[in-house]
């Protein structure tokens, strides 16, 4: 059980039964109420790899078996849409700071795993980087606190973030979708090289990939033998 989790057990004995973190009615051990349970079940991805260029046909060895898209990944699995009420959680998660999400979203996570997980060998998760300044100006990385979650619950080592590092760009979200893949060149580096390691890359939304193409790129020239990854939400 994670700290955040001994905290809110603490704070439900002492105040009673907790409340849903969406509409705040009485909730289960997953921190949201039935009706909210459910309206999470509805955003529910059908269990198939996303190509990020066609948007449909699964992922075979890295190439898009419906336009022939090449990818540096094997596969890439998104457990939910992006759209209300799991975005507005993540975004009071990630820049509101309200951590007492994560256990939520990763129970939401671990609930819709995709299939080809236990069907694979996994060496180790990783999780998308931060650069160092939106580390400092965030204070943590979402994707590195669901990655600790989901390693724990399958009994998998973590590659610890100091292995690569991600210099200070502007964000993503900020920048039209042609000069995303620009503004991702060149901007992870490995501090050591992994030989011949399945990695499953841990990350909290993907939208054009771009970042996630350029990291797996980067990560198979070093040595890496697949990098499969692994996505709470995805916009469709």
């Amino acid at each position: 059980m994670s700290i955040i989790s001994l905290l809110t057990s603490f704070w439900h004995a002492c105040i009673g039964a907790p409340h849903c973190l969406l509409c705040h009615d009485c909730a289960d051990v997953s921190g949201l109420c039935r009706a909210c349970r459910q309206d999470m079940a509805a955003l529910r991805r059908a269990d198939t790899d996303i190509c990020l260029r066609c948007r449909a046909g699964g992922l075979t060895a890295g190439v898009c078996e419906q336009c022939g898209q090449k990818w540096p990944f094997t596969t890439l699995y998104a457990s939910y849409r992006y759209a209300a009420p799991l975005q507005q959680m993540l975004r009071a998660f990630k820049h509101q700071r309200q951590l007492a999400l994560l256990d939520t979203l990763a129970a939401l996570m671990l609930a819709q795993p995709p299939q080809w997980l236990e069907k694979v060998k996994i060496d180790a998760v990783l999780a998308m980087p931060l650069s160092r300044r939106r580390l400092f100006e965030r204070g943590f990385n979402q994707s590195q606190l669901l990655a600790a979650i989901i390693a724990r619950h399958y009994t998998l080592p973590v590659v610890t973030p100091d292995w690569i590092e991600r210099s200070h760009r502007p964000p993503q979200s900020t920048l039209k979708k042609s000069a995303r893949l620009h503004n991702v060149r060149g901007v992870f580096r490995l501090n050591s090289a992994v030989k011949k390691r399945n990695l499953l890359l841990i990350d909290d939304v993907v939208t054009t990939g771009a970042t996630i193409f350029e990291l797996a790129q980067t990560l198979k020239k070093s040595g890496v033998a697949q990098v499969y990854v692994w996505t709470l939400a995805h916009p469709e």
